[in-house]
């Protein structure tokens, strides 16, 4: 494996110790930060936060993990990139796409006016989820690297890429006050910048991200017919709840139901309180999570769950079409359940229904843990040999800037919702919806970038759960943890190479265990087997980026 190195891609783009000033030349000055403040060896980006929004907040917070949450609309848009459109040259993408591809430029009126728009002709390349890895590496065999490439870092092939030097070192170019001539790529913070660093230095542009993106969601019509109700405060009596739910057989309507109907991991690690895949011992050293008493005590009271019934008999399917049961506590993501039309949808959907957000108890009768998310999500990083040309390297930026503009920019609104009356129109809550038209066109931007304040942003419609969100979601926050290892979770070599099957090998077990076809018994077995088909590999290597990082 290649290691990544200052000089491999100083040399690679052509860039020394300055970066980008206004005006695309380069300057030996790299803003107002001093190179070496932050642990790095060059400034990282100044942070300049998105225009402040016309609307006010229903509810504001300075804890950690917790964002400021909305319910109104924008309508009132602010102008984000301040700039003329490029040379007319062209900047290709290698990108994910879902669904039907891109209708073709001669047919695509949103690609067109894009094109206009950037001042380039904007040539991307899709990819269908189920094939973009196997295809990336196909690109990168190739030799011939688009201009601006989705990477999703937590995939090993997709960081091979970062690693072999098929993608610009962006450090120095967008280190300090230099980031200020792209006013979207700094609406970043450092944490975000920092999380994301490869061998200390920026070769991807990183998403923003909440810290939780995730909650547990409540039928409480359901809830409310049990002994307990809505509010069980540890897990004998969660599992009461669920067993009373069950029992009902059926919701409004005739639906079957259950106390559970799909099996996620994440809210259960909550309640039991296991924390991230590894844990910092008393001791320094790190800890796989399943060699702990609480992921124990988790398994053993998950299979007498489902040995009890409370759980939909297909809920380890990977088909979310296979269930038609109801259920009684749902894990749900923040846009499904409060940012879309969510409880408002699932309430119209299931005459009878009752939604709302589930406090998360502790097994223990005390507070749950929340496992942060690591502040970053999926990139774009830009071609090392695109970057060796400075002016083509400040026009790539330029559109990345454009297609990275945040919420309530008139930027933002053309790139996720189209041209108004074709793609759009806006409801009675000023509110950016569909017409359920050539929606193949909108393909064309997706390039996985997003910047900016990255507050919830619930939808008008879920105004009357605003308080419930914001009381749910700030206990969460204040009840939860950073992962010791963040930043540095792609950083094992071992991760790399043996990640995913490491992780197939758990989630066969623990599913395993979960449905009777194991047992808890054979824990003590399972992660022998674990460390030593490379877990113990990758605790050692991370302990050793651990030492390195307090030095």
């Amino acid at each position: 494996m290649v290691e990544i190195t200052r000089r491999n891609f100083l040399g690679a783009i052509g860039v020394g110790a300055g970066g980008l000033a206004a005006g695309g030349t380069l300057a030996g000055c790299t803003g107002s930060g001093t190179a070496g403040e932050s642990g790095t060896d060059f400034a990282m980006p100044t942070f300049q936060a998105a225009p402040e929004l016309e609307i006010e907040p229903f509810h504001t917070s300075d804890t950690p993990g917790m964002q400021n949450v909305y319910t109104e609309q924008v309508t009132t848009f602010f102008k984000s990139v301040d700039r003329e459109p490029g040379s007319g040259g062209t900047v290709t993408s290698f990108q994910l796409t879902w669904g039907e591809p891109s209708d073709p430029l001669e047919e695509n009126q949103y690609w067109q006016e894009l094109n206009e728009r950037l001042g380039v002709s904007f040539e991307p390349t899709f990819v269908p989820q189920p094939t973009f890895d196997q295809k990336f590496s196909t690109m990168l065999a190739s030799g011939e690297v688009p201009d601006l490439v989705f990477v999703n870092d937590q995939s090993a092939v997709n960081l091979q890429g970062i690693r072999d030097g098929a993608f610009a070192d962006l450090s120095d170019v967008l280190a300090g006050d230099n980031i200020l001539e792209w006013p979207n790529l700094a609406a970043r913070k450092e944490e975000i910048w920092r999380a994301s660093l490869k061998d200390g230095r920026i070769y991807q542009v990183p998403s923003t991200v909440w810290a939780i993106t995730s909650l547990i969601a409540m039928r409480t019509d359901l809830l409310e017919q049990t002994g307990i109700g809505t509010a069980p405060t540890d897990a004998d009596q969660l599992l009461t709840v669920l067993r009373e739910v069950t029992a009902l057989g059926t919701g409004p309507g005739g639906q079957p139901v259950y106390g559970v109907s799909k099996y996620d991991p994440p809210m259960w690690r909550w309640i039991f309180k296991t924390g991230p895949d590894w844990r910092l011992g008393d001791d320094g050293g790190l800890v796989f999570v399943a060699q702990t008493e609480e992921y124990r005590q988790m398994l053993t009271w998950l299979a007498n769950a489902w040995d009890e019934g409370v759980f939909d008999p297909v809920a380890m399917t990977a088909n979310p079409a296979d269930i038609v049961s109801g259920s009684g506590l749902q894990y749900r993501s923040v846009t499904d359940s409060f940012t879309a039309l969510g409880f408002t949808q699932n309430e119209m959907d299931t005459p009878g229904a009752k939604m709302d957000f589930f406090d998360v108890p502790g097994y223990d009768g005390t507070a749950p843990v929340i496992t942060r998310n690591v502040p970053y999500g999926r990139s774009t990083c830009v071609s090392a040999a695109a970057a060796e040309d400075e002016d083509r390297l400040v026009e790539i930026l330029n559109v990345l800037d454009y297609l990275s503009a945040p919420y309530g920019s008139e930027e933002a609104l053309f790139i996720g919702s189209g041209i108004e009356g074709r793609h759009f129109e806006f409801d009675e809550h000023g509110v950016p919806t569909s017409t359920n038209e050539h929606t193949t066109e909108l393909g064309v931007q997706y390039v996985g970038v997003t910047s900016g304040a990255n507050d919830y942003y619930g939808h008008p419609e879920n105004a009357r759960w605003g308080e419930s969100f914001s009381r749910v979601m700030e206990n969460m926050a204040q009840h939860s943890i950073v992962r010791p290892l963040e930043g540095l979770e792609t950083e094992s070599n071992t991760f790399i190479t043996k990640g995913a099957q490491l992780k197939q090998l758990w989630d066969d077990f623990e599913r395993g265990v979960v449905t009777g076809r194991e047992s808890v018994d054979d824990l003590d077995a399972f992660v022998e087997n674990y460390m030593g088909q490379g877990g113990e590999q990758v605790r050692s290597e991370y302990e050793r980026l651990l030492g390195e990082r307090e030095q």
